[in-house]
């Protein structure tokens, strides 16, 4: 083991407080059913006990950054109900690296908890430290909680963003009910973006764009954020058409501006163009969001203006040829502040709500005029 990775599991070990699981609870796994109890993703069955967001069969046609985004577990979630007061959870990332430069090591590979209150809204639950770490398992605990006895709460847990997980159980009182749910069979919402959809860069998984947005309109969505790596390409279009959506977000251009602009036009033509062939669902092209740092970074503000002309010029095209339910959100109405973002790139925990809230106006506006 590397001395940097020795150095990190001590620091969490020394920082956090033990974990409260004790020799009275017992340990559930989501994937101990014929269809595993991940909700978030689109292949759920077809990928058994895997924590993949796609399906092996796609390893083989699309880009490679891609698929390797694809092993961890952004927008992924379990959900459970139980009377448990105490519930704990114990796990094993795929990667014994826990964390970046400008990602926290609870964002990157820790989980997030949310329970429905007696209000009918999901409430955030703290952690307030209680991790350990023992060899390669992660045991992160909430005790204590406050609900009545014997009332059958709902949970969500949230998985790292970016780190992936070989197995996973959640832990409750030995003599507490629990059961978990399946995601809803209504349509999903899916997001194809950069990694600013991928999970980059709240403190922790719950305040990701798609995690909030999701929560808090209380419909299914599926995450297909691959850091670094949207670039439209066909093989994209192709898997992305294989969802039987209820809505698509194209929000690509945080990586595509790197492409020439006539080949962003190009690919979000052949893009929609393939989405529509195969789904009448409603279409939803993002622009860039305004770059906060502008003052003194105009350079970067320009670059990022000119692809999303680019994408625009492929939304005027195709609204010229007459395809049916496409939607546009201009960068200006994602209303992120100098204070938003982390090193320029990525939103922050304000910034993730800042934009999180624009989707939601988008999308709120789209389906009820659907």
């Amino acid at each position: 083991m590397k001395i940097s990775t020795i150095l990190r599991s001590l620091l969490i070990i020394i920082v956090g407080l033990p974990a409260m699981a004790s020799a009275q609870t017992k340990w559930m796994n989501p994937t101990d059913a014929n269809e595993p109890y991940i909700c978030g993703r689109a292949w759920n069955k077809e990928m058994g006990k895997s924590y993949n967001r796609l399906p092996q069969r796609f390893k083989a046609t699309v880009p490679g950054r891609i698929w390797g985004n694809s092993t961890m577990t952004a927008g992924l979630t379990v959900r459970f109900v139980t009377t448990s007061p105490n519930i704990s959870v114990k796990y094993v990332c795929t990667s014994q690296s826990y964390g970046t430069f400008n990602l926290s090591g609870m964002v990157h590979s820790g989980v997030d908890l949310y329970g429905k209150a007696a209000d009918g809204k999901m409430h955030w639950i703290g952690n307030h430290m209680r991790w350990s770490m023992k060899g390669d398992t992660i045991t992160i605990s909430f005790p204590k909680l406050s609900v009545p006895a014997n009332r059958r709460t709902e949970y969500t847990l949230y998985l790292p963003n970016y780190n992936g997980v070989k197995w996973l159980t959640v832990g409750v009182d030995s003599k507490s009910y629990f059961q978990f749910m399946r995601q809803s069979k209504e349509r999903p919402v899916v997001i194809y973006g950069t990694s600013i959809i991928h999970g980059a860069s709240p403190s922790r998984p719950g305040m990701s764009i798609p995690n909030i947005v999701g929560r808090e309109m209380g419909f299914p969505l599926i995450n297909l954020g691959f850091s670094g790596s949207a670039y439209m390409e066909p093989a994209v279009f192709d898997m992305l058409g294989e969802i039987d959506a209820r809505l698509f977000v194209l929000d690509p251009i945080p990586n595509s501006n790197n492409l020439p602009v006539a080949e962003i036009t190009k690919r979000a033509l052949a893009g929609v163009r393939k989405l529509r062939s195969v789904s009448k669902a409603p279409i939803l092209l993002v622009e860039n969001h305004p770059q906060p740092d502008s003052i003194f970074r105009a350079d970067i503000a320009n670059h990022y203006r000119r692809a999303s002309q680019a994408l625009h010029k492929a939304y005027k095209q195709l609204q010229a040829e007459g395809v049916k339910g496409l939607y546009y959100m201009y960068g200006s109405e994602i209303k992120l502040k100098e204070d938003d973002m982390i090193e320029g790139t990525h939103p922050n925990d304000t910034g993730c709500r800042a934009y999180a809230e624009a989707y939601k106006r988008k999308i709120r506006t789209i389906l009820t005029k659907k």
